[in-house]
């Protein structure tokens, strides 16, 4: 995996860690010396952060996913952490795997907290705590989000490690079904999702020595797909989710992986670019990594290079393409998915479009 490059987005303000900040601003500070060290899971906004910053402690931050002004790694730091905060994830899997790391990286009397919105559950949360994990406790309700604590009793009953949360399970590429790893949190952890079937089906064939990148690469997937579809092709796996990449890695060993959430991040120029973008930022809508991968595709493309993606229909991504790309085509559609194919101006490298 290439060296992580930094998110250039702007830090997220996030209403659970807003909650967070404010019970941590009204706890009474320590005032030991050398002051104690804290270390917060899976929150891009730094307001928690910043709050225990501000509170005395010492404070590490990590995200799986690269985010402004944090760690971006396949596991956390070792620590020990005197505490560690825990911004509620999309999935239960998720949350118990983060939990069992916290309670992991403090010792005994050491303290655990979860935040989150209440329609991210996290009022039916405290039962995700592990074992050894005495409470939980609900420290505050505001603004239909709540801070639950508890305090470490017992090491967790998992060792830790990413690899003690290994999820196996088959998925068939179109040669028949084969064994899979997945991590908990990875999108379609477990099975192969509608839409990466239905680019997988239509794939182009790519000519030998042609650079082709798998952009949100997830597991690898689609990735694996065409490099078994056009062996001579060099395949580059970019996802900006460093577990991911991990999963990618034992599925694809032999592709090149790239941390990164943008075209520029990757080897230039590619001569075909494929995806399956992801859409939700945690449970809102949003097209803003599609509109950044069409709107970098130009520039990231070899003359005559191709962009396939594929995306919901109700989207209506014909315009948005247009505007960047030339002949822009309907390769494929079937239930609620589209695969949409543009090329640039040139000779082609890959895929030509149809005359």
């Amino acid at each position: 995996m290439t060296q992580a490059a930094s998110a250039a987005s702007a830090p997220t303000r996030d209403a659970p860690s807003r909650v967070a900040a404010w019970w941590i601003g009204r706890r009474r500070p320590p005032h030991p010396a050398p002051p104690p060290t804290a270390l917060v899971l899976g929150d891009r906004s730094p307001e928690a952060a910043r709050a225990l910053h501000g509170y005395g402690f010492a404070v590490t931050r990590w995200h799986r996913r690269l985010a402004p002004g944090q760690r971006c790694s396949a596991w956390p730091p070792a620590g020990p952490f005197a505490e560690v905060w825990v911004r509620l994830p999309r999935s239960w899997p998720e949350a118990e795997m983060l939990l069992h790391a916290a309670a992991a990286r403090v010792p005994d009397g050491g303290q655990l907290f979860l935040y989150g919105a209440g329609n991210e559950g996290i009022r039916s949360a405290a039962s995700r705590f592990p074992p050894g994990a005495d409470g939980p406790r609900t420290l505050c309700i505001r603004r239909r989000c709540r801070v639950l604590a508890a305090t470490r009793t017992a090491p967790p009953p998992r060792p830790d490690g990413l690899d003690h949360w290994t999820v196996r399970a088959p998925v068939d590429l179109g040669r028949g079904p084969r064994e899979w790893i997945h991590y908990p949190g990875i999108f379609a952890c477990g099975r192969l999702d509608e839409g990466s079937a239905l680019l997988i089906d239509h794939l182009p064939p790519v000519p030998p020595g042609a650079r082709v990148l798998d952009y949100g690469a997830g597991s690898g997937t689609i990735g694996a797909a065409l490099a078994e579809g056009s062996p001579g092709a060099m395949v580059l796996l970019l996802d900006n989710d460093a577990i991911a990449l991990t999963a990618a890695a034992r599925n694809l060993p032999a592709a090149p992986r790239i941390l990164g959430d943008r075209l520029g991040h990757a080897p230039l120029p590619i001569d075909h670019i494929v995806s399956n973008p992801p859409i939700h930022s945690r449970r809102a809508q949003s097209l803003a990594t599609i509109e950044r991968l069409v709107r970098d595709a130009p520039a990231a493309l070899a003359p005559g290079g191709a962009l396939t993606l594929v995306a919901q229909r109700r989207l209506g991504l014909q315009r948005l393409l247009g505007a960047h790309l030339r002949r822009v085509r309907t390769v494929a559609d079937r239930g609620p998915f589209r695969v949409w194919r543009g090329w640039t101006a040139g000779r082609a490298q890959s895929a030509r479009p149809p005359s």
